[in-house]
């Protein structure tokens, strides 16, 4: 277990202080629609297709609408609400959850497909079907299978165009049912008979998504399956060469479950900067999504969320945004930064490596993240 390293430090040329956020009033925020870039401002999205959403109220939804500017939510929950998300916040992008390649049995399109186009399934190396072991209902599909890709890319483009959402997200479109526990068996690649690997399975995940955006047409298209920094470094990479417009790292800079005094390693950390900058040389938004569903103490919680804030801000790219999760039942949409999102300006220039500290100028300020548990001088100014 490393030890906690100084966090965060942001500093203002004035060297006014506030909560210990550094940094004087900047340019308005400039929300983008769809979501482009974020010059001058913290970017901020939610994935709010949890509890929370159904049970928020009217006050909480007007919030969620002026805290960020990407939600992305159930169909039925959201479907309501968009009118008047709309009319708090015009330049928000709300985008329509999507299981990605999974259909849930009981549903009528599970019946259907099982009974007239079985192939459309995934099977493991007995024939069998499979099913996610933390969502038991939820079978993987074939996606290598034409006929289950252009039914797919239908089927959403459908739902986003008759409820008036902006685009949609698919889910779960990494490699995680590769890895042994994750689902019930490991998928066969029908093309060669064996179990398959890495790059054909996420190729075919781009196919996938390559036929939702060409369904969605200007609508937006957002994914989840980067992972994390050191996965994207081995092989979810492949991803960020889709058409689809944007990428979520769901496990940003940490695993939800891990000690919250457990901080990422400096090769993790550069792992994750480079994740960003990728992205974006492939004209993607990257959504960054770090949870804290481990035991932690109020104190232990905001040195995470200062340090999720470094990070970020020292890789901020075109298009980058953050949601970060204080707990498991916590509402997604509830961050807003509101004392610095609009107080640093636009980044000077990429940031600067000095041992184990990050640092980068903005506008009106500066950031430091030092990954070592040593005192470090910085100058500021």
């Amino acid at each position: 277990m490393r030890r906690t390293p100084h966090t965060l430090s942001l500093a203002s040329a004035a060297a006014m202080a506030l909560a210990g956020i550094l940094g004087t009033a900047g340019s308005p925020v400039l929300a983008a629609s769809p979501p482009t870039s974020t010059p001058g401002t913290i970017g901020l999205w939610a994935a709010d297709w949890g509890n929370a959403a159904s049970t928020r109220t009217t006050q909480g939804w007007e919030a969620a609408a002026q805290n960020d500017d990407v939600l992305i939510g159930q169909v039925g929950v959201y479907k309501k609400w968009i009118p008047q998300l709309r009319g708090w916040n015009p330049n928000l992008t709300i985008l329509a959850y999507n299981l990605g390649p999974y259909l849930q049995k009981g549903s009528s399109d599970f019946t259907t497909i099982l009974a007239q186009d079985p192939a459309w399934f995934a099977h493991d190396a007995s024939g069998n079907l499979i099913n996610l072991k933390g969502f038991p209902g939820n079978y993987l599909m074939e996606m290598s299978n034409p006929g289950y890709r252009a039914w797919h890319a239908e089927q959403l483009a459908a739902t986003v165009t008759e409820d008036g959402f902006d685009g949609a997200m698919d889910d779960s479109m990494g490699p995680a049912p590769l890895g042994k526990g994750y689902a019930s068996g490991i998928p066969i690649n029908p093309a060669t008979g064996q179990a398959y690997i890495a790059t054909a399975y996420l190729a075919n995940s781009v196919l996938l998504l390559n036929a939702d955006k060409a369904a969605l047409g200007n609508d937006y298209l957002a994914f989840n399956g980067l992972i994390n920094g050191q996965t994207y470094e081995r092989e979810s990479d492949v991803l960020a060469g889709s058409n689809a417009n944007a990428g979520v790292s769901e496990l940003f800079l940490r695993s939800p479950t891990s000690a919250a005094t457990s901080y990422p390693s400096a090769t993790d950390v550069q792992d994750s900067l480079e994740m960003m900058s990728d992205m974006a040389a492939h004209g993607k938004a990257f959504l960054g999504w770090t949870k804290i569903w481990s035991t932690a103490t109020p104190g232990q919680i905001a040195q995470w969320e200062q340090f999720d804030l470094g990070v970020y801000l020292i890789g901020q790219q075109s298009g980058s945004y953050l949601d970060f999760m204080p707990s498991k039942t916590a509402d997604n949409t509830g961050c807003s930064y509101s004392n610095l999102r609009d107080q640093l300006g636009a980044p000077l220039a990429p940031y600067q490596l000095s041992g184990s500290v990050y640092s980068r100028s903005f506008q009106n300020g500066s950031v430091t993240v030092n990954l070592s548990s040593d005192t470090a001088t910085v100058q500021v100014g």
